[in-house]
C-alpha cells in the first residue's frame, strides 16, 4: 500500500492496490497540529473471503427470499447491504448500534428474520434489482460473505423457458444440417471414389487389348517373315 503524491493536488489518499484479508483493520486519517493530532476521517476496513455470487431472478409484484448462507448466531455479527450503482446502502447491521436503515425505495415491501438469517422482498419491481451483501463478521474478522445478484425475469431472455427450447431447436436443427452434409459428403467422395475406379478399370482394359493387338501384330509378322525365307 502507498499514499498519493497530494503536494499539488492535495489527495494524500491511503491506495491499497491489492486487498488481502489481512488488511482488514481500522485505518484513520490525521491532521498534524502544534497542539494536538486531528482526526480528519476514519475507516473500519473488513475484508471477506471470497464467494461465488448467486443469481435470483424474479418477475414483477413477486416474493423474492435472499438467503445469508452461513451459520449465524448470536456472538456473531450480521451485515445486510444493498449496491445499486455506486452507492452502497445498508439494510440492517447486527452490531452495537442494531441499526436498520431500509431504504426509501424499500420501507413496506421488505422484512428481515431475527436472527437475520434472510430478508423477504414482497411486491418487488425492476427498481428492486441489484446485488444484495450479507457479510457475518466475528470480534472485527469477517467469515463469510454472501452476494445475490437479484435480476428481473425476462420470459424471452437468454434465461426463459423460451430461450431455452428455441436454443434446443436450433441446435438440434443445426446438429441434422452437419448430419446432411456430412451424408452428402460421404455419398460424393463413393461416387468418385467410384467413378475413379472405373476409369482405371476402363485404362486397364484399353491397355491391355492395345497390348494383346500389338502381340497379335507382332505374331503375324514374325509368321510372314517365316513364309518368306522358306520359299527362297
Amino acid at each position: 500500500m502507498y499514499v498519493s503524491d497530494g503536494r499539488t493536488t492535495g489527495n494524500y489518499s491511503l491506495v491499497i492496490p491489492s486487498v488481502m484479508l489481512n488488511h482488514t483493520g481500522r485505518y484513520q486519517c490525521y491532521n498534524k497540529q502544534p497542539a494536538r493530532d486531528k482526526i480528519i476521517k476514519a475507516y473500519e476496513l473488513l475484508v471477506c473471503p471470497k464467494s461465488e455470487p448467486l443469481t435470483e431472478f424474479f418477475s414483477n409484484r413477486e416474493v423474492v427470499v435472499l438467503r445469508c448462507n452461513s451459520d449465524i448466531t448470536e456472538s456473531v455479527r450480521v451485515v445486510w447491504y444493498r449496491k445499486t450503482g455506486h452507492v452502497d446502502n445498508v439494510i440492517k447491521d447486527t452490531g452495537p448500534d442494531k441499526q436498520t436503515n431500509y431504504p426509501e425505495d424499500l420501507i413496506g415491501i421488505i422484512n428481515a428474520s431475527n436472527p437475520p438469517y434472510y430478508l423477504v422482498l414482497s411486491n418487488i419491481s425492476l427498481a428492486d434489482s441489484g446485488e444484495y451483501w450479507c457479510a457475518v463478521l466475528y470480534e472485527g474478522v469477517c467469515l463469510s460473505v454472501t452476494k445475490t445478484v437479484l435480476v428481473e425475469w425476462d420470459p424471452f431472455g437468454i434465461n426463459s423457458t423460451f430461450y431455452r427450447v428455441y436454443s434446443s431447436l436450433m441446435t438440434c436443427a443445426l446438429l441434422g444440417m452437419v448430419c446432411v452434409l456430412i451424408t452428402l459428403n460421404l455419398k460424393t467422395r463413393r461416387r468418385d471414389q467410384a467413378s475413379l475406379k472405373t476409369r482405371r478399370t476402363e485404362a486397364q482394359r484399353q491397355r491391355s487389348s492395345r497390348g494383346e493387338e500389338e502381340e497379335g501384330e507382332s505374331d503375324e509378322g514374325r509368321g510372314e517373315m517365316k513364309e518368306s525365307e522358306e520359299e527362297k
